[in-house]
């Protein structure tokens, strides 16, 4: 297995403790590699918007306001 697959793999975890469990079945020589990927992979911005957009369901059940005038 590569590195980004132990990363992969350890990102789909729940809790820390299974991350860092996990993290230490990594070969040595990898594991700095695979944190830093896992890391990277964490704070990244994409991975927040992702957490942060509505789900398929909510964005449509949303309260409808007023429709803006028409331009004329």
């Amino acid at each position: 297995m590569r590195p980004r697959q132990y990363a992969a793999q350890i990102l789909q975890l729940k809790t820390r403790e299974e991350r860092n469990a996990a993290l230490l079945q990594v070969p040595e020589e990898w594991r700095d590699l695979v944190r830093k990927h896992c890391e990277t992979t964490w704070h990244h911005p994409s991975r927040h918007k992702l957490r942060e957009s509505p789900k398929p369901d909510e964005q449509y059940n949303r309260p409808t306001s007023a429709a803006p005038a028409a331009r004329t």
